[in-house]
């Protein structure tokens, strides 16, 4: 893997406590009741009072991975689909959403953006078809130890020459060994981790985030 530049100090702030419950273990019915609450204030929150950049940096690396608009990409934990907007704004019209939230899901379908929403877990079996040229996944990975070892599963969906893009928060990143996890889940599954980069994640709590570009390794 290679290493990236230093990045600042991941625990500069003072964590916010609507972010500090989403950093510990928690199962899917746990999730599932965070999101149904947090659904109607989540954009105005993550954006204008965190300052949420992982979006802006996850759709620019897609789009010098997949310059073509007609490329087929699954937005994985999709959420209210603010990484569904940037795409579609770009002019991708290919976009499907999985997300574990009913709630969530609403919000994105109200943006009339996606061809298909549906409710999936990624710590369950996952149904996709190898349509996609990309799954992106941005805001998902962060402090949960299984993730790395998740994200396998998303390679399912994707077509050949498929290229998986996620974000990691900086925080969990640095808290729970996701570059030692990740490069164990590497050696086990036989995937090959293309990038690390660092970029912006939550800007106004001094979180800084990873980028990660991932390849399963084709027979």
């Amino acid at each position: 893997m290679s290493k990236p530049a230093s990045s600042p100090d991941q625990g500069s702030a003072t964590l916010d406590p609507r972010l500090a419950r989403n950093y510990r273990e928690k199962d899917s019915d746990e999730w599932r009741r965070l999101y149904r609450d947090w659904a109607d204030t989540y954009d105005s929150e993550l954006l204008d009072e965190f300052g949420y950049q992982a979006p802006n940096a996850a759709v620019e690396t897609l789009q010098e991975y997949l310059p073509s608009l007609d490329s087929v990409i699954l937005d994985m934990g999709c959420g209210t689909g603010l990484v569904g907007q940037r795409l579609h704004d770009l002019g991708y019209r290919h976009i499907d959403g999985l997300d574990l939230s009913p709630e969530m899901l609403e919000k994105a379908r109200a943006r009339g953006i996606y061809r298909t929403l549906d409710e999936a877990d990624l710590t369950a079996t996952l149904a996709l078809e190898p349509v996609y040229d990309a799954v992106i996944c941005v805001g998902v990975f962060s402090h949960q130890r299984r993730q790395p070892f998740d994200l396998v599963k998303l390679f399912m969906g994707l077509s050949t020459d498929g290229v998986l893009i996620a974000t990691v928060n900086g925080r969990g990143w640095r808290e729970i060994g996701w570059e030692a996890l990740l490069e164990q889940s590497a050696r086990e599954h036989g995937f090959h981790i293309e990038g690390v980069s660092d970029i912006p994640y939550l800007t106004r709590q001094d979180i800084p985030g990873k980028l990660l570009v991932i390849r399963p390794e084709r027979p």
